[in-house]
C-alpha cells in the first residue's frame, strides 16, 4: 500500500532511492519567486532526506523539463512584453540571456553531480499506450514517465503535482490539497 508523506515533516524513511519532480527542482533552486511559498519545505525535506540515507535519482525527462522551464519562467519575468513567446529563441541567444542560461546550465550540472542519474525510458517502455493515457488529458506525458520509471524501480517520489497522489507511488508533497486527502 502506497504512503503519502508530508514534506514539511522530516524524512521518516531510509535506504531508498528518491526521485524529485520537476516543480520540486525549481522550488528548491528558487527559479520562480512567484513560488516561495515552498521553497524551504521542500529544501529542507532534500536536507532531510539525505541525511536519512537516500539517494536522490534523476532523468533525463526531468533535466530536460527543469532546463526549458527554469529559463521560460526567466523569459516570462524578463519580457513581460512577449506573453506568447514568439521571441524566445532568438532572445534566449542574447547576451542579457545568455547568463541566466548559463546558470540554469549550471545548476543541473550540478543536479548530475549530486545524483544518481539514469535514464527514463526503457526499451520496454509501452510507449503507445504512454502516450494514448497522456491523450486523455489527465496526467502529462512526462509525469507519465516518472510515474512508470518510479513504479518500476519502487522509488519513492517527491512532487508537488496531485497527479501523483493516485498513482501507487510512495509520495512525498507538501500539496494541502494532497495531504487533506489522506487524513
Amino acid at each position: 500500500m502506497p504512503t503519502i508523506f508530508d514534506a514539511k515533516k522530516s524524512c521518516s524513511f531510509s535506504g531508498r532511492k528518491v526521485m524529485f519532480d520537476t516543480n520540486v527542482w525549481i522550488f528548491i533552486d528558487g527559479y520562480d519567486p512567484r513560488q516561495k511559498a515552498y521553497t524551504s519545505c521542500y529544501s529542507d525535506f532534500y536536507l532531510s532526506l539525505l541525511k536519512s540515507d537516500n539517494t536522490i535519482v534523476v532523468n533525463d525527462y526531468v533535466l530536460g523539463e527543469y532546463f526549458n522551464r527554469a529559463c521560460r519562467i526567466q523569459y516570462d519575468l524578463k519580457y513581460e512584453d512577449d506573453p506568447p513567446k514568439r521571441h524566445f529563441k532568438r532572445r534566449r541567444q542574447g547576451e542579457d540571456f545568455k547568463e541566466f542560461m548559463e546558470t540554469v546550465r549550471d545548476t543541473c550540472l550540478g543536479i548530475l553531480d549530486h545524483c544518481e542519474y539514469e535514464p527514463a525510458v526503457r526499451t520496454d517502455c509501452l510507449m503507445a499506450e504512454f502516450i494514448t493515457e497522456a491523450g486523455s488529458g489527465t496526467i502529462d506525458f512526462s509525469d507519465i514517465i516518472i510515474r512508470e520509471h518510479c513504479l518500476a524501480n519502487d522509488y519513492v517520489l517527491v512532487s508537488d503535482d496531485a497527479d501523483f497522489a493516485d498513482c501507487g507511488l510512495d509520495f512525498v508533497t507538501a500539496n494541502p490539497k494532497v495531504l487533506g486527502k489522506t487524513t
